[in-house]
């Protein structure tokens, strides 16, 4: 009977025991970003008993409602929570040391902790570019660091991105930054006419710029190192800075398939204004065989036709995106593929990219690891052109948008084939030139773009000793690009050759090469690292252009179909060689003290004789001194200094003549017009920057402050003039000098930071100021060929100016300052000779990003705010001569030009007031050319554009656990949704060029361009 007693209390209690125990299971997050964390330890205090996170964070444990769990991940603060509630998500705040101790992927993809480092660098994360959903994800970039200046050419697909950092640093030559990826150069060039047999200036074409090949869904971060300091190891090719992408990668874990789909809508809603009350004429006579539109008011009662409205369409693009990874302890591989397809807002033109990317690592043994990363892209880019040379000559000066914008609201402009299919012209062409209708352009003067392109990346990491690193990396970037531009046989430029086409076939390969050696030894409190290392840059291009007219089948697009005998070709081939080898000793007291050496000497085969650039940097982190160690109002300081030289080469074959293809009938080789210059040497900068870091309140405030200077010494000019004896008539020289200096400050806080809702904000501020030291007193002014856009405005410099002046054709005037009028006409007499007419450069940028977090709902917006800088309205200028500008609606007015009549007393102390009155719609050439340039530059423009506005919704894991998803988000993004300007055009950040011009660039130059549209795009992401 006792027996029975005592088996049934043990099996009560055991009851017990058992009915207490539970199931504990949920999600270890980062509260910082929401994803999950794997490897997470749960621990059940005062016991062995524990659980580790799976790939997807989860977890499951039995407790009992009174056991307290422990959860600790390395880097992250460990936290208890009580074992009650048996579905328990978890979030773990990284902890101080470990945001104290950031790391970044710096110069030759070495990753790095930022407190050693005595430059400024910026990351950006890759979701923040993929959320933004544009396609060339340098777009994404702009507002988010401060430095950097993003320039699309236009609104069009596939438009080209131009990227400054720290302003102008070169005259005539590149200024854009070094892509590097995955810690090899790849390829951003942006084709330039000039290489075609055309020899075109890059205003009426453009080609998307190479690194718009990168799907933003691959990007896992981006590092912006900003000088030539931070940027040292890469040598010349990072004399402008570098844009180093890290690729996302496998993960340990089960195999995790993601897919997401985005689709994109566009409209454009910013236009010049033009007037509907003037119709087709000359001095106030109505002649419909006129385009320009100086005629009669319209009737009352006249039908009118929005033109501009019905022309363009709303854009859409649809993104396909899938990946797949997993990963294993020896062996992780991530595997992409990617497919766009862009409408664009203006008929006939869009953009596709497909591409696949697979990225794989393998521990071979215990201290070899081997790393490859394989990309393919496959795009095509159907454009119209752009800016005013739609045609072949200079007096075709119209583009479909300027064509569009004067075309007269009384016609029509869908009508643009007559019933047989031919051209419909609304003149004779004898009194006006008869452009092209913009429908006609669009659809008749055709341009196309395909390129193939492969990039392979295999490095061996050898660790033969713990103090002792061997890495060696190849990369491969190879391109295939054909295309073609066509102008139809009975377009305006096509009449007289009887239609034209150039076609291009172009082969880009650049090999590179490095070998790295670091080795490392800690004596006491005193850390050192030394590398030496070797690259090897092989750049080979081949171009092979050709042109033909008079076409057989005038709506067939081929060289095949031109007369034999009005055929060119002409082929290119560029070679170039860098060899460069290299060395960096770094050494830190106690994580106290840094101080960092770089040296390089550089081999190319541009130039005959090598040179050598060395950097210096240092930083002290105060903030580690025992006395301030831990403090919660001040919890991290570091201050900084470096000094850096680097260099710029010219474009191969600048110092060493060479015979270049001729254009004539026979064929054959000949010197060119631009001779070579053997006393050619490198254009050197020298850079310091200062700064300092500062982390309140337990890091919730941070700020960044830094002051630079670079300046440029023998900087290289080219298309300088020779005289005719030399054989030639251009040539690059070493001439003058230039400073450039600015002051960057970054700020970024949690004002808010709770368990269910968080609020972060990020501000970049950014001045730059520059100026042009010295230039040959025979130069008074040099400029770009290519910014000659419309009328008399470019973009020229003088001595004592800064690097991004506007010069041009302003007003003549007296020894007073005084306008000066033509007696005879009353008219403003101009200056022949080119001044400083505006300055592109703004007084201040800042970027302004704000994200809220509620639970699983984020809302983020990034603002652009610009302060100062002028852009010359070319547009309103081709408007205003022709008639469509509003300025021009006081025509029926008498007007008086404020000045001094020129009648041989102008300079006395009594000079005659000009009181000569104009009635302009009898005096049209007060408007044509009695127009001064310079009027057309708008001073001082500001702008807040609304850059981004992301909104996305994680759903809740306990939502999907009885499913197949794994995760589920929702995002709704808005870009460019609005814009508070005092510019009087379409779009001030417009590129008048495109990304392969030189110097300052087409930047401030708005002339024939489209301007940026409004975007919305609704997007699905499903991980399984």
């Amino acid at each position: 009977m006792k027996k029975i007693l005592l088996f049934s209390l043990l099996f009560f209690l055991v009851q017990i025991t058992f009915a207490q125990t539970k199931t504990i299971s949920g999600i270890v997050k980062n509260k910082a970003d929401g994803i999950p964390i794997p490897g997470v330890t749960i621990l059940i205090k005062g016991t062995k008993t524990s659980t580790v996170t799976d790939f997807d964070g989860k977890y499951s444990i039995n407790a009992n409602p009174t056991d307290i769990l422990i959860i600790s991940y390395i880097g992250f603060e460990t936290k208890e929570i009580k074992a009650t509630d048996p579905a328990s998500n978890i979030t773990l705040s990284e902890s101080i040391e470990t945001l104290n101790n950031v790391t970044v992927v710096g110069s030759m993809g070495i990753v790095r902790n930022k407190s050693s480092l005595g430059y400024s660098v910026q990351e950006v994360k890759g979701k923040d570019i993929a959320d933004t959903q544009r396609p060339n994800f340098a777009n994404a970039l702009q507002g988010r660091i401060a430095g950097l200046t993003v320039t699309s050419s236009t609104g069009a697909p596939g438009a080209s991105a131009a990227i400054q950092l720290r302003g102008v640093n070169s005259l005539s030559g590149n200024n854009s930054p070094l892509y590097v990826v995955d810690g090899l150069p790849v390829n951003n060039e942006t084709l330039s006419q000039e290489l075609l047999i055309s020899n075109a200036p890059n205003r009426n074409q453009d080609y998307t710029n190479r690194g718009a090949d990168i799907n933003p869904e691959d990007i896992e971060s981006v590092v912006i190192l900003k000088g030539p300091e931070a940027a040292a190891l890469y040598g010349m090719q990072a004399g402008n800075g570098a844009i180093v992408i890290t690729t996302k990668k496998g993960k340990n874990g089960t195999g995790r398939l993601t897919y997401s789909n985005n689709t994109r809508f566009e409209t454009l809603y910013r236009f010049p204004d033009i007037q509907t009350t003037y119709q087709r004429g000359g001095d106030g006579i109505t002649n419909t065989d006129y385009r320009r539109q100086f005629g009669a008011p319209y009737e009352p009662g006249t039908q009118f036709y929005n033109n501009v409205e019905n022309f363009f369409k709303t854009g859409v693009s649809k993104t396909h995106n899938i990946s797949f990874e997993a990963g294993t302890e020896t062996t992780s591989y991530r595997l992409s593929v990617s497919n766009l397809e862009q409408e664009g807002v203006t008929p006939n033109t869009g953009y596709s990219r497909l591409t696949a990317n697979l990225n794989a690592s393998a521990k071979i043994s215990s201290k070899l690891k081997s790393e490859g990363t394989f990309n393919f892209t496959k795009s095509d880019n159907q454009k119209a052109s752009k800016g005013g040379a739609g045609g072949l000559a200079s007096s075709f000066t119209t583009g479909y948008l300027l064509s569009l914008l004067t075309w007269p609201a009384n016609d029509n402009a869908q009508n643009y084939l007559n019933p047989d299919g031919s051209r419909r012209k609304i003149t004779s062409g004898t009194l006006d030139t008869e452009t092209d209708n913009p429908f006609w352009d669009v659809n008749k003067n055709l341009a196309e773009d395909f390129n193939n392109r492969f990039i392979t990346n295999v490095g061996l990491i050898y660790d033969p000793y713990s103090w002792l690193n061997l890495t060696g990396r190849v990369g491969w970037d190879v391109n295939s690009a054909q295309g073609y531009r066509s102008i139809h046989p009975e377009s305006a430029a096509g009449i007289t050759p009887g239609g034209f086409i150039e076609s291009y076939y172009a082969n880009t390969s650049n090999l590179n090469t490095t070998f790295l050696a670091t080795g490392k030894a800690s004596f006491g409190k005193f850390n050192t690292k030394l590398m030496i290392g070797n690259a090897i840059n092989d750049n080979y291009y081949r171009i092979l252009s050709t042109t033909g007219t008079k076409f057989f089948d005038p709506n067939f697009n081929s060289i095949n179909n031109t007369d034999a005998t009005t055929q060119r070709s002409q082929e290119r081939i560029i070679q170039s060689r860098v060899i460069g080898f290299f060395s960096e000793f770094n050494l830190d007291y106690d994580k106290i003290a840094f101080l960092n050496l770089t040296g390089r000497k550089d081999w190319t085969s541009v130039l005959k004789d090598p040179f050598f650039y060395p950097s210096v940097s240092s930083s002290f982190v105060f903030t580690n001194l025992p006395a301030l160690k831990g403090k919660e109002i001040l919890s991290y300081g570091k201050l900084r200094a470096s000094y850096a030289e680097a260099a710029n080469i010219p474009s191969p074959y600048s110092s060493e003549p060479v015979f270049t293809p001729q254009g004539t009938t026979d064929g054959g080789y000949g010197y060119g017009v631009t001779g070579a210059n053997p006393n050619l040497v490198p254009e050197f900068r020298l850079a310091y920057e200062f700064g300092a870091e500062l982390k309140f309140l337990n890091d919730r405030i941070g700020l960044d402050v830094t002051v630079y200077s670079t300046k440029t010494v023998d900087p290289i000019l080219k298309n300088m003039r020779l005289s005719y004896g030399t054989g030639f008539v251009l040539t690059s020289a070493n001439f003058g000098d230039l400073r450039n200096e600015g002051l960057e400050i970054t700020l970024n806080a949690s004002p808010v930071k709770g368990e269910k809702f968080s609020w972060d904000v990020m501000a970049n501020f950014n001045k730059t100021r520059s100026k042009v030291l010295n230039l040959p007193s025979v130069v008074s002014e040099y400029y770009v060929s290519d910014t000659w856009l419309y009328g008399n405005v470019r973009g020229g410099v003088v001595a004592g100016g800064p690097t991004t002046t506007l010069t041009g054709v302003d007003y003549l005037r007296n020894n007073a300052g005084q306008p000066l009028i033509d007696p005879n006409t009353g008219f403003a007499l101009k200056d022949p000779n080119f001044k400083v007419v505006g300055d592109r450069n703004p007084d201040f940028v800042i970027g302004l990003q704000n994200t809220f977090t509620y639970k699983n709902l984020s809302l983020s917006f990034l603002l652009d705010i610009r302060k100062g800088g002028d852009v010359f309205n070319g547009t309103e200028f081709y408007l205003y001569q022709n008639g469509l500008s509003t300025r021009t609606l006081n025509r029926d007015q008498t007007i008086v030009v404020q000045g001094i009549l020129r009648d041989g007393l102008e300079n006395t102390a009594n000079p005659t007031q000009n009181n000569i009155p104009i009635r302009p719609i009898v005096q049209n050439e007060y408007y044509r050319s009695g127009g001064v340039d310079a009027d057309f530059i708008e001073k001082d423009i500001n702008w807040l554009r609304m850059r981004d506005i992301t909104l996305s919704y994680q759903m809740p894991s306990e939502v999907l656990k009885k499913t197949f998803i794994n995760s589920l988000s929702l995002n709704l993004t808005m870009t460019d949704l609005f814009m508070i300007t005092n510019y009087t055009g379409a779009d001030p950040a417009v590129n008048g060029t495109n990304a392969s011009t030189g110097g300052a660039g087409g930047t401030g130059f708005d002339y024939g361009a489209i301007s940026t549209p409004r975007g919305i795009n609704l997007g699905l992401r499903i991980g399984l």
